[in-house]
């Protein structure tokens, strides 16, 4: 009993073995009963590089054909649709860490292979996460890494300087927002993933994307619980 009590402490959130959605008992289906996991909307027939939805498998969007962006592969898990709002909302600013868990587990049951040498969580800035108490990305790495023994490294990207909030920007303001706000220590790793909680201009992933490629990484993946990425 100590021992349980302890793992939930430090998971961030207590979990008394209830859905995290519907809060009915879930205890043999840790964080999510059966039926609402069942229920909740998947992405079918992405694009490989923004994961907009397709009528055609393995085929590429026509904006990605005369415009593609500079990562290799999108895989996300679902649109920003309910219930996925609900969850990363309270995630992000009710502290309700198990919810990033909970996405980082989905997310993983998701992805397809060839796999990454490593996932690499979108940094925050030291001040945002002393204030939020964790980084979002890193508890969905976390979630993720219970499913895919893949490792997770939150040393090599470093975020260099608070940026003003991305939820009201558009996309150039994003961008102008962004640039130089990253950088990276050196690596050897060839192969990566930038891991985040929602995509939705691709700003972030574009800026930290090139930044990887001037380190020497050939392949860069953008893994997201989330899209709202628009053509």
């Amino acid at each position: 009993m100590i021992r349980r009590l302890t793992a939930r402490l430090q998971s961030g959130t207590l979990w008394w073995g209830q859905c995290l959605l519907c809060r009915h008992d879930c205890e043999r289906q840790p964080l999510i009963c059966r039926q609402c996991r069942d229920e909740l909307p998947q992405l079918e027939r992405p694009c490989p590089q923004c994961a907009f939805p397709l009528a055609v498998e393995d085929a590429h969007c026509g904006q990605c054909q005369r415009q593609p962006p500079p990562w290799q592969r999108m895989q996300v898990l679902a649109d920003f649709e309910p219930p996925y709002p609900r969850l990363i909302h309270d995630f992000k600013y009710h502290r309700r860490a198990l919810n990033g868990r909970l996405l980082g587990q989905l997310l993983a049951r998701r992805l397809e292979p060839p796999y990454p040498e490593v996932i690499l969580p979108v940094p925050l800035h030291w001040w945002r996460q002393l204030r939020r108490g964790y980084n979002q990305a890193t508890e969905i790495a976390h979630g993720l890494q219970q499913v895919l023994d893949i490792p997770v490294d939150t040393r090599t990207l470093r975020r260099l300087r608070a940026t003003a909030s991305q939820t009201h920007l558009n996309r150039r303001q994003r961008k102008r927002n962004l640039h130089g706000a990253f950088g990276a220590r050196p690596m050897a790793y060839r192969h990566v993933a930038l891991l985040d909680d929602v995509i939705t201009t691709g700003t972030t992933m574009t800026e930290l994307t090139r930044l990887l490629h001037r380190q020497g990484v050939s392949r860069v993946e953008v893994w997201a619980a989330c899209r709202t990425l628009e053509h």
